[in-house]
């Protein structure tokens, strides 16, 4: 961060400095929930830059074997480059409880993460977080709410990019989207019930990742997507750009090799998903068109169609894909 940078910042960057400071005057520290991400990384770079390093502390919750290795790469490379101290909170147990209903991002950030961060720091504290106009929380959710609160809460995410450009802050993806970056867990489009469908999750996508890290791929999209009935994982395979078929062959060959992997399909076209879903989410056509066009599409390398379906299961509190359609 030069002088230069810090003269030129536009005037809504100061602005969200000048509040930060008035925000937390009146709170004994400062705690940052970082994932590592994107937006996590600006709001604890515009935190130090609002406030002394000994006010800030970076907290990660961690998800254990949801964590990819670039992820955790990425965390500590950060943290080092800002100065900034940094700590690790177990988080696994609450984020297999959440995921047990199905997928729930917003959920897992208001509870396994926030929720955690807030229980151990107390209310003494204040929780940053990275939420901005590209995710539900900041569509729907407050900026701030109790000891939460989020500085990028008006922002787009090409404000947030302008940002990044303009200070140089040294943002690193893994390679899973250019956009929003998560968890293993976010890839599994099914209820969290036994080891079997975690396994499918984490060894493929962590064998994605390391295919793109590897070979220096200019990744936009790489996930593998666990669908199917509760006895089957069907991987569905998003990357982009797309690869040629022999490299295709080689990394649908080393996910078959995964023990909890029953069928791999390749997204290069088209499709829709056959998806059942919670009655209560169901009978709502802004939870649909949000889940549809918020939390799925930007992750698949094509476009999706999505055939939703009422479900029977009381334990289901969410959705789960139970099978793909090519048209």
């Amino acid at each position: 961060m030069t002088s230069q940078n810090l003269t030129s910042a536009s005037p809504s960057v100061w602005a969200i400095v000048d509040q930060l400071r008035v925000v937390s005057c009146s709170f004994s520290k400062v705690v940052v929930a970082f994932s590592g991400g994107m937006d996590s990384t600006v709001a604890l770079f515009l935190a130090l830059l609002a406030l002394s390093r000994e006010k800030v502390l970076a907290c990660t919750v961690d998800w254990g074997p949801y964590f990819s290795r670039q992820a955790r790469q990425n965390i500590e490379f950060i943290v080092k480059t800002l100065g900034v101290e940094h700590l690790y909170l177990p988080g696994q147990e609450t984020i297999e409880s959440v995921a047990k209903g199905g997928p729930a991002c917003n959920l897992c950030t208001k509870k396994a993460k926030l929720g955690t961060i807030r229980n151990f720091f107390g209310a003494d504290s204040l929780i940053i977080g990275g939420s901005n106009r590209s995710d539900s929380w900041g569509k729907r959710g407050i900026k701030l709410l109790d000891n939460t609160y989020s500085p990028l809460f008006e922002l787009e995410k090409e404000d947030i990019w302008n940002i990044i450009y303009q200070f140089q802050i040294p943002v690193r993806r893994t390679g899973e989207n250019k956009v929003r970056e998560g968890c293993f867990l976010k890839h599994l489009y099914k209820p969290l019930v036994s080891s079997f469908h975690a396994q499918a999750a984490i060894e493929s996508n962590q064998l994605l990742l390391d295919f793109v890290q590897q070979n220096h791929f200019p990744a936009e999209i790489a996930n593998v997507k666990i669908i199917g009935p509760l006895k089957e994982n069907i991987a569905l395979v998003n990357l982009r750009p797309s690869v040629s078929p022999q490299i295709q062959s080689r990394i649908s060959h080393e996910l078959q090799g995964i023990a909890a992997i029953q069928k791999v399909i390749w997204v290069d076209k088209p499709l829709t998903l056959v998806a059942r879903m919670n009655v209560g989410q169901y009978r709502n056509d802004e939870v649909r068109y949000w889940l549809h066009r918020g939390r799925i599409q930007p992750d698949f390398a094509w476009p999706v169609s999505i055939k939703w379906m009422p479900s029977t299961n009381r334990r289901l509190n969410t959705f789960q894909v139970v099978d793909v359609i090519y048209s």
